[in-house]
Order: C-alpha cells, then structure tokens, then sequence
C-alpha cells in the first residue's frame, strides 16, 4: 500500500471517532508500529486538526531498555510531539504472568494520563495473534471478538487502534519508505512467552500452509466481535424487560423463563456494568444453577470479585459484596453520613416524612447493630412487634439483617434501616424531618 493510501486511511479512521478527538497521545514504544503510527499522525497534523503528544512506559524488564526512552525522545524532537516518559513497577506475581502484568502496567500508566484519545498502534498480525490466543484459551465471542478499533477504557480516554486491519508487512514498508529508525525488543524473539510462540512458531507455519490465515483470523475476530455486539443487544433489552417497576432489582420469574444461554447472557452483561472480571464458563453456570434452585426465595448472595449476585423472594440483584462487619455501636452527632458495615448510613432533609428532627434535638443518638430481642411500633396504638417479625414483612434480605443500623435515641428505638420509624418519631406532615437511608439496601 503506498504512503499517501495509508495515511488516508488512518485520517478516514480519524473521522470516525467520535467528536471533538483533537487531543491524541500515541503509547510509543519505540518500535516498528508505535514509530509508523507517530509519524503518520505527525503528517496528518497539516490536514486535520489534532493535537499530538506521545507517551513512552519504561517497565525496566528488559537490559538495556532504559536507552528506549533516549530514543523516544530523538524520535518526538525530530518531529515536533511533546513526549512524556513513565516509569512503572510491574507485578511479577500477577496471575495472568508476567506477559500480563506488563500489559496491565503499560495500560494502566498511559490510561492515567487523561488525553481525550489514546492511539496504539496494534496491526492485523496483532488482531490475528489475539484471536488464536483467546480461542485456545476457550474464550466466548466476547474474547474471540480480540481488539476493538474503537474502545472506552472505563473513566480515561477513547482507545484507538487505527491501524488494527493494516498487515505487519505494510508497516515495515512505510518505515523503510521514509527512512524511520526503530527500536527492536529482544524479548519479542523469546517464544518462551505464549504470545512470542503464537507469533514466532505457529503463525508462520499455519501461513506456510494455509496463505492469508492471518487475515482470515482477524477477519473472525471482527466477525465474534459483531456478534458479541449484538449479544450485547439482547442483554440489555432483557435487562430492561425484566426490571421491576420502581426498583433497580429485577424480576426472578419472569428471568428465570429466560433460557440458559440468554440467562447467562444477561449474567455477563450485569457483571460487566459492574466492572467485574468474567467469570469462567463453570463459575457462571453455577451461579445460573443457584439463582434457579427453589431456595433462592429464602436468600442467596453468590460473591463474583467485589460485587455479589443477590436473590430474595422474586427478585434478584447485583449489589457491593459486603467488605467489613458493623461495628457493635456508633453514636451519631448530626452527621449528613455515617460509614456502616461497608456501605454508609446516608440523612437527608425532609418535609413531613422520615423521622422528626425536633424529637432528636438534645437527645443521645446511637447506631447499633442487631442484639436481639429488639421491639417496635410503626403506628400509633397499634401493636409492638419483634424485629425479626418487622424485617421478614419489609423483605430485608436474610444476609443484612445482622449488620442492619439501628437508630437508638435515648435508649429507645426510633429506626430500623430497611423497615422505617417508630410512631412516636415519626414526621408530621409538614413537620421538618430527616431520612436516614442505608446505602447496602440501595441494590
């Protein structure tokens, strides 16, 4: 492909980000890919109106490395980009290997830097590479999808991958044409690493044997990626079908006639909203197998990572996984938030409902814990009854009910989180009030 064909696709690549997308840093690592990425990007800048700056990630874990940077910057001089070098320490005892944990490292520092897009440059030999990869690994159409070109990265910037259907080959001949110097990592020569060994050993071979395997692998990854987009659809229409009215919890019935591959279907899209690693396959099943067993009525709370799926009666949930017990007791002085249990105990000001703020004046307020033995009366004349009682009619799910916040004024008790206020504390219409609310019953 000459010069002025790869520089119109990369600009035409440009045009489809969404707006404004001036502001671009390229992760630089001084090889081939980055170096052919930065300086098509740099004579773009004549013709489209961005602003460039490059970021270089020392991870120190190959000799000699700390000399990249060097080049980077003679690199970004010659051509004008603002660069920024950053050092990381990688974790060698992250599970996913060190592979892994220098990835997870590299992204992370360049993420951190706040550009509105983040260019890298991943190629087809690449995107193939990723594939096969995730398809030995057994990964779903999700994984099986590998890179996309145009990617949200949580809270940081759009990633952008312009060159990710462009061949390996194309960019060397790019770099030769215009005379670029690049950095070589000897590590990329190791086939002791998984990835090395798909590049280096397999995929030449397969190419040997079947021409443009490459191509058709990428082509099957941009293929899974469209079906996981609509799969991703799908979910969403259930999760909208199936919400309860009023709630953000969701109907276990009618879930439950949802078959199972549109049922963890639907599992994966909750989990992913959350930010949670996917489970694998045998993980969610289980979770499916639970969520359909009868006892799920009487509580189920399945921890996945630092959220946990939820059922109780006919609904069901995703909430925080609890995080720490309540503390025995905590007294209160007026403060807008009190932390309890993991979560926080939230007042806010209210006219005519929740309790009455006069009938806390001067008095001694006190968070406590469930003890036991625990009574209360929600109307005017109308029967005390027991906590356990009160907890089992709001449908309080069984797992909170220990760490549940109890509101104690001068020794009486005036709320139960989840349940609401003692007739004598209650607001008069009208009246000034306050409305406490516990953050672990939001789900």
């Amino acid at each position: 492909m000459p010069s002025t064909d790869l520089a119109a696709r990369v600009a035409s690549r440009w045009r489809q980000l969404p707006p404004p997308a001036r502001r671009i840093r390229v992760g630089l690592s001084g090889g081939l890919d980055s170096t052919v990425l930065l300086h098509l990007l740099a004579s773009l800048r004549q013709t489209l109106p961005i602003e460039l700056a490059a970021a270089h990630v020392q991870h120190g874990l190959v000799a000699g490395s700390a000399a990249w940077a060097d080049d980077c910057r003679r690199l970004c001089d010659g051509m004008g980009v603002p660069l920024v070098v950053c050092a990381v320490q990688v974790d060698r005892h992250h599970p996913g290997g060190l592979e892994a944990a220098a990835r997870d490292a590299r992204r992370a520092a360049l993420v951190a830097l706040g550009d509105e897009v983040l260019a890298l440059a991943h190629h087809r030999d690449d995107q193939a590479e990723t594939v096969l990869f995730r398809a030995i690994r057994g990964a779903g159409v999700r994984g099986a999808g590998g890179m996309r070109p145009i990617a949200v990265a949580g809270p940081g910037p759009l990633l952008w991958r312009p060159l990710l259907d462009v061949p390996r080959a194309q960019l060397l001949a790019y770099a030769r044409a215009h005379g670029l110097a690049w950095v070589d990592d000897p590590s990329n020569a190791d086939s002791g690493f998984s990835r090395n060994f798909l590049r280096n050993e397999v995929l030449p071979l397969v190419e040997s044997r079947f021409p443009g395997a490459a191509a058709g692998l990428a082509r099957m990854g941009r293929l899974c990626g469209e079906a996981a987009d609509m799969l991703g659809e799908l979910a969403a229409l259930d999760l909208a079908a199936l919400r309860l009215p009023a709630s953000p919890r969701l109907g276990r019935e009618a879930t439950l006639r949802l078959s199972s591959a549109r049922l963890r279907n639907l599992l994966r899209l909750v989990l992913l909203d959350a930010g949670e690693a996917m489970p694998d396959e045998d993980r969610l099943r289980e979770i499916e197998r639970q969520l359909r067993s009868p006892g799920a009525v009487e509580g189920l709370c399945l921890p996945v990572g630092s959220s946990a799926v939820c059922a109780y009666r006919e609904a069901w949930w995703l909430a925080p996984a609890r995080q720490e017990p309540a503390p025995a007791s905590r007294a209160w002085h007026g403060e807008p938030c009190v932390p309890w249990a993991g979560g926080v105990v939230a007042w806010r000001e209210a006219l005519g409902e929740g309790l009455a703020a006069a009938a806390l004046l001067g008095g001694v307020c006190e968070l406590r814990r469930r003890a036991g033995g625990e009574r209360m009366r929600l109307r005017i004349g109308g029967p005390s009854r027991s906590l356990k009682n009160l907890l089992q009619e709001a449908g309080v799910p069984p797992w909170l009910r220990g760490d549940l916040p109890l509101l104690w004024v001068d020794g009486r008790l005036a709320w139960i989180a989840g349940v609401g206020v003692a007739a004598e504390f209650r607001c008069l219409a009208g009246g000034a009030g306050l409305l406490p609310e516990w953050s672990a019953l939001a789900g």
